[in-house]
């Protein structure tokens, strides 16, 4: 409730949807018509007139809520709602006068409480679906936003890694053909070879090897989580998640907006008894369709929705004419509640809708996000670890290689060492376009941080003898998981602020992970990963004084 009057008496309170929403009923049902004397021309073009009035009126309330203090709001918009409500059947009045048309003011002050109470429901539930709508349509964008960067992001990661690996190895290769083509070609005496294999290791490889130690990889561009969105995909999204208000309330609601015309037109002890059926008619409607709406597919559910509430106006239209039959009375005017019914039942459907898409997608954001920023580590750790690989495999690799070659083509004998150059350059072209091995556990976990260092403010430090008891791989392993899922964890639950890692000895052998990261945890139930950890460790995750501390002690 608290959750639906912010939304009724927030920014969206008055827009121009207030007066486009409530057009068709303005020059029909809601005009008044059985106080008008002339056909169905007269009847719209009192309705339009009048409510281009009440467009000023609420145009007026607008400027009026511009101004209205933050702690005062929620009152004065409905107050607000309620002046329009009133001024409503005046300004009927008044139009038929300036069109010449015949008007009766019927019995005003009944009139006056009757359009009191339906503006101030159907302005409230017209600026709660504004409101859900804005919410929705910039949680839609930011997620469809997240979702794209994850798919480019992961793209541009592969390209910038097949770039790096080309860049480096075919202008290695590139400068190994280039310099020993002639000694394929014409032959080449040993002392040249070898001269040209050390030229080789420490005018080519040496450099490469270094560049690719010192020099900055380009990561990914950082993509915005901000977006164009299609309306016709956003309306689809909409369509797609629609359900049925909750029956209760939507019976309570209508009854509250009936009431008024019952009482006015009957009596309250005479329409007692209508809108008790009336209400148990809803009610009963509301759960078969909500039983019916849940067992179809969800792109039959809106069509479904607006003939379900057409059926239930219909029916309680006859439910109400055949009760006030039975007691005397005039039903006349009971065929109204057929035609305002629906469009109240597949409004409250689209707020109560609206509602549970906006949690649902801000759920699968928050999920995208924290998707974008393991997955720029991942690529973060990927280039990294193809970097550190080419590089050792070019400074440890190639260049001994390259030397130990030149140093057993010097000392051969015979005057051509072509054939030597040829096997050395090909050994070296098949090395270096075979895929990269898994670095060093320990350099894994150095990258790991360090990756992640660049997508979140993270502070981390390593006990002394932790690198020498990482030497042992299922250990290296699990401190690699714990470390991956704390600072997960951090993301999940953070609110932004630093988050500091310690890896620490532990007694014995052991190493112990701490993640310490701002925040509040949502779930005191373990998920799947630290589940996993418990098989491996001990770990223990709490929150303290607004910091949630997962610890995680590996034998």
């Amino acid at each position: 409730m608290r959750r639906a009057v912010v939304r009724a008496t927030g920014p969206s309170a008055l827009t121009w949807w207030s007066w486009l929403v409530t057009l068709p009923f303005a020059v029909t049902v809601m005009s008044g018509l059985q106080y008008i004397s002339g056909g169905p021309w007269a009847v719209a073009a009192v309705g339009a007139l009048e409510h281009a009035a009440v467009g000023a009126t609420m145009l007026a309330g607008w400027a009026v809520l511009r101004v209205t203090p933050h702690r005062v709001r929620v009152p004065v918009v409905f107050l607000v709602f309620a002046a329009i409500g009133l001024l409503r059947p005046l300004l009927f009045l008044a139009s038929g006068r300036v069109l010449g048309i015949p008007v009766a003011a019927g019995d005003l002050v009944s009139r006056i409480f009757i359009n009191v109470v339906t503006t101030i429901a159907m302005l409230s539930l017209i600026a709660a679906a504004v409101d859900l709508v804005r919410d929705h349509l910039g949680v839609y964008r930011r997620l469809r936003a997240a979702q794209r960067a994850s798919a480019r992001d992961a793209e541009r990661t592969a390209e910038r890694i097949a770039a790096l690996r080309c860049s480096v190895v075919e202008t290695v290769l590139e400068q190994l053909d280039d310099a020993t083509a002639a000694a394929a070609a014409h032959g080449i005496r040993p002392a040249d070879a070898a001269r040209l294999l050390r030229d080789l290791a420490q005018e080519v490889v040496r450099p490469a090897s270094h560049r690719l130690y010192s020099d900055e990889v380009a990561l990914p561009e950082e993509s915005s989580t901000e977006g164009p969105v299609r309306r016709l995909d956003w309306v689809g999204s909409v369509l797609l998640g629609m359900r049925t208000a909750p029956a209760l309330p939507l019976a309570l609601l209508f009854a509250v907006l009936m009431t008024p015309f019952g009482v006015a037109q009957y009596g309250f002890l005479f329409c007692l008894a209508p809108l008790v059926c009336g209400f148990a008619v809803v009610w009963v409607g509301n759960i078969a369709l909500d039983h019916l709406v849940r067992s179809i597919r969800p792109a039959l559910r809106a069509p479904v929705l607006l003939l379900g509430y057409g059926a239930i106006g219909v029916l309680l239209a006859l439910t109400t004419t055949l009760v006030v039959q039975a007691l005397g009375g005039d039903p006349d005017l009971a065929w109204v509640e057929a035609v305002t019914y629906p469009a109240v039942g597949f409004g409250a459907a689209l707020v109560t809708s609206l509602s549970a898409r906006v949690r649902r997608d801000q759920a699968e954001l928050e999920a995208a996000l924290q998707a974008n920023v393991r997955e720029a580590a991942a690529g973060r750790e990927a280039l990294d670890r193809e970097r550190a690989g080419l590089a050792r495999l070019l400074h440890s690799g190639v260049q001994s290689e390259l030397i130990a070659a030149a140093l057993a083509l010097g000392a051969g004998s015979g005057d051509d060492a072509s054939d030597g150059v040829r096997e050395v350059v090909s050994h070296i072209r098949a090395e270096l376009s075979a895929p990269r091995s898994e670095p060093d556990p320990a350099d894994r976990i150095a990258v790991l941080v360090e990756s992640w260092g660049s997508a979140i403010p993270l502070r981390s430090s390593f006990g002394d003898s932790v690198w020498e008891r990482l030497r042992e791989p299922g250990r290296a392993e699990a401190v690699v998981d714990a470390i991956s899922e704390g600072l997960a964890n951090a993301v999940r639950h953070g609110d932004g602020s630093e988050v500091t890692l310690e890896v620490l000895p532990e007694t014995g052998s052991g190493v112990s992970v701490v993640v310490v990261s701002g925040g509040a945890l949502s779930s005191a139930q373990p998920g799947i990963g630290l589940r996993q950890l418990a098989e491996r460790g001990d770990v223990a995750l709490r929150e303290v004084a607004g910091r949630v501390e997962l610890a995680v002690a590996i034998p």
